[in-house]
Formats: structure tokens, sequence, C-alpha cells
């Protein structure tokens, strides 16, 4: 996870570093085929799936860390910011489904999530050819939990709770609303996109438990 997060970094910084070059002799550039001639100021429209990898982060000594696998499909509009420089705002919602399951000498432990994540985020288009561009983007997300349920199963009995109820989870309910920060790049090919981002939670989930979340996508440009 952490040679994800800095081969992200080091994407954004490079692609960023390699505007602002291009930005500054833009200015100087007579014939006008510069990579600005490329910025699509109508913006763009965006359907994906994906894969959606949740980590609860668990601040506390000798406590492991709980995976969530799960998936997420999603829209985002790509809203163009100036007419010479590729840089766009992205918005859009996407839904989450994530479960963190856990099997010990005959007791299966399972905890779901459903969650709605409105994104947002700053985008740079690099248009590589007419065909093929690399988009660094650096943005915040804003997550509703819509649903949680805990479960266990043991002996042929079970039981399952809302993760949301305080009095269910014993005065320790899951939150509903989170806010946090991602960071990724993004690769287009004609109508194509591929997707990868890490971010996390500014604050707890429940106590000393805060998410970590890494996202595959693919989608289509239209």
């Amino acid at each position: 996870m952490k040679t994800l997060k800095a081969l992200l970094v080091l994407a954004f910084v490079g692609l960023a570093g390699t505007a602002s070059a291009q930005f500054a002799n833009s200015g100087s550039s007579a014939s006008g085929s510069s990579i600005w001639t490329t910025v699509n100021t109508d913006g763009y429209n965006r359907v994906y799936v994906g894969y959606s990898g949740v980590k609860g982060k668990i601040d506390i000594d000798e406590a492991d860390d709980m995976k969530f696998p799960g998936f997420s499909v999603g829209y985002l509009r790509g809203i163009g910011l100036t007419q010479k420089v590729p840089l766009y705002l992205e918005v859009g919602g996407e839904i989450d489904f994530n479960r963190y399951s856990e099997s010990e000498e005959g007791l299966d432990y399972k905890e779901t999530l459903l969650g709605l994540k409105i994104p947002v985020s700053l985008v740079y288009r690099l248009n590589i050819n007419e065909n093929f561009s690399i988009s660094p983007l650096f943005g915040f997300d804003f997550r509703l939990n819509l649903m949680g349920k805990g479960k266990y199963e043991y002996d042929g009995e079970s039981e399952d709770w809302n993760l949301f109820d305080d009095d269910e989870m014993g005065g320790e309910a899951y939150k509903r609303f989170q806010a946090g920060w991602h960071i990724g790049v993004g690769f287009d090919y004609k109508a194509l996109h591929f997707g990868v981002d890490y971010g996390t939670s500014f604050n707890e989930i429940s106590e000393k438990v805060k998410l970590a979340t890494t996202s595959v996508t693919v989608g289509y440009n239209f």
C-alpha cells in the first residue's frame, strides 16, 4: 500500500510539473499547435464500475486492520475550468458495497457496509495525442453510510444487528457521515477510461478506526 501511495504521489507531481512547463511555454507558441488546442471546454461525462478495497485502520496496539473488499458503480461530470489549460473539476456520485468477513473455530463473523460517496476532484488532463491522455487528480470526498449490518453464525445459530444503532452497538454505533481526501491518476484511450486512486477519511467511523480506500475503476466517457 505504501508503494501504491508513493507511485500516485510521484505521478501527480511529475505530471503537474510537466503541465507547468508546458503552460509556461504555451504563450510563446506561434503555431498554436501545442497541447492546449486539444482542450475540451464542453467537459465530459463518465460512467464506471470498479473494485473498492476499504481498510478499517485501527489505532490500537496489536489490533489487526479490518479489510472490506467490495465494488463500486458511479457517475462523474468533468467541467472545464479554462479555455486554454486542460484543467477540470470532477463531481459525481458513487455507490460502494463492501464486506468484512472472518472465520475462526466454527464462528463466522461479517460486517457489511453500503455507502454513497460524493467525490470532488481537481483534474489536469495531459493529452499525449488525440486518442490518449493521462490525468492526475487530487480532491475530497464525502461519504454517507446508508446501511451497515453485523452478523455472526455459530453452531447453527445466528444473530445480526445494525451497526449504526447505538443501542444494538452498546453505545459505540458507527458514524453515518465521513469526509476524506484522495489522490489518483486516470488513463483515457478514446472513450475508454482506467483509473486508480487512494485516500483516507478525516474522521473516524468508530472509536479509533478510520477508513482507507483503494479504488481501481474502468469506465466509459461520453
